[in-house]
């Protein structure tokens, strides 16, 4: 059976995208039809009988059935085949997604082939996009116009577009602001803080040395964009973002810029608006900095166990979650119960801007701990808020006091946790 193609490129410099289009035309009839049907992209591929075709995927409902044949990959649609030998090779080292969805909103399905186009050594897929949009060819017979993504195809969309700047705040070097706005625009930044204040920012905590310092950026770099298909059928990407800080060999996989792709009028790609935002990974997460206390709170816990400690007890290790209640100003709690060293605090205080531990007659704190940086403060089991700590020594004991990463309203406080001599 002889297939005829046709294969024209056109380079599309389009509001944000650069993107391939083929266009594939002269489909033949099918005179028979062997294959092994499969109903879901995510079975194995299946061998047809007396072919080398090797079925990947198909929407038989919608009567599409993709497979890989020894001249290219292959199309079926009703009785029509069409041939691409240009798609990636490792188009069946996973099964390609197929849908079948509106993508242009031009009231007609277009239909979206997304194939890996390389494997990485961790063994996870890089992937790119095949969007097939249906049309007649000149003979009045079924063809389509190809927009290709490829795995590398997003770089253009942030290159040609967008300007991105990776920066610690003034205020608080713990905090590292990703900041994004359109390429004719510049980003404004407060001289005070560094807080951006036009365009786009997101946040992510900064590594600490040995020392529990947090250390200076040397350079950022974006690592794999994986292109995505959500299951209402919109495109988006994912590209990891990687942080390198000086007189340091650790890289931060510090969170992922995200954006949705949707397909205009004229068949291009485009950023979807307000799309685009920087999420930072689990283990970086940080609250807003733009979203500070407005007016001054406290909240104070006493211990009432009144029997003093041993002389020269060291207070180590601490856990400890108070009772924390935004409606509350001061109350009291029996703490000798508890398994940590918090039996050896005679009065916590909460405030806006910081944690202060004052330790009973005769308790210290071992220093050891604000050196190293083993304390936090998790609040709402999400971020750690602490920044820094200091021990201070009165003539009547010691307080150590620990500060957060930003004035924090006591309405965003649901639960607090405290730790010491760990993180």
């Amino acid at each position: 059976m002889k297939y005829f193609l046709r294969v024209f490129i056109v380079l599309i410099l389009a509001a944000g995208v650069i993107f391939g289009m083929f266009r594939y035309t002269h489909p033949e009839e099918l005179q028979s039809n062997n294959s092994q049907k499969l109903t879901t992209v995510s079975k194995p591929a299946a061998t047809e009988k007396n072919s080398n075709r090797v079925l990947l995927a198909s929407l038989e409902k919608d009567g599409y059935y993709l497979y890989k044949g020894s001249k290219g990959v292959l199309l079926r649609h009703g009785k029509n085949e069409f041939t691409f030998t240009s798609w990636s090779r490792l188009i069946d080292a996973e099964p390609p997604l197929m849908r079948l969805a509106d993508f242009n909103e031009d009231g007609k399905d277009e239909l979206l082939i997304r194939a890996v186009s390389e494997k990485r050594e961790d063994g996870s897929f890089i992937y790119e996009i095949y969007l097939l949009i249906p049309k007649t060819d000149t003979n009045g017979k079924e063809a389509f116009d190809v927009v290709y993504a490829s795995k590398n195809t997003w770089t253009s969309i942030l290159n040609n577009n967008i300007i991105e700047e990776v920066r610690q705040l003034k205020s608080c070097n713990k905090i590292i602001q990703f900041a994004m706005n359109t390429k004719d625009k510049s980003i404004a930044y407060d001289k005070a803080t560094g807080i951006a204040k036009s365009g786009y920012a997101g946040y992510a905590r900064a590594l600490q040395n040995d020392k529990g310092q947090y250390m200076t950026i040397d350079k950022w770099t974006k690592g794999n964009g994986i292109y995505q298909v959500s299951d209402d059928n919109k495109i988006s990407v994912s590209i990891d973002i990687n942080i390198s800080y000086k007189d340091s060999t650790k890289v931060q996989s510090a969170g992922i810029v995200y954006f949705e792709l949707f397909l205009n009028s004229k068949n291009n790609f485009q950023v979807t608006e307000r799309s685009m935002v920087f999420k930072a990974n689990k283990e970086y997460r940080v609250s807003n900095p733009k979203k500070t206390a407005k007016e001054p709170w406290s909240y104070t816990e006493n211990n009432s166990d009144k029997n003093p400690s041993k002389a020269q007890e060291v207070i180590q290790w601490i856990k400890y979650s108070p009772d924390f209640s935004s409606d509350i100003i001061t109350q009291t709690k029996d703490l000798n119960p508890e398994i940590s060293d918090i039996n050896k605090i005679q009065k916590i205080k909460l405030t806006e801007n910081f944690a202060e531990l004052t330790a009973k007659s005769g308790c210290s704190f071992e220093e050891k701990s604000v050196n190293t940086g083993e304390f936090s403060v998790i609040l709402n089991d999400k971020y750690d808020i602490s920044y820094t700590a200091e021990i201070i020594k009165t003539k009547n004991g010691e307080i150590l006091k620990i500060t957060f990463d930003k004035a924090y309203p006591q309405s965003e406080i649901k639960k607090i946790t405290i730790n010491y001599g760990a993180k």
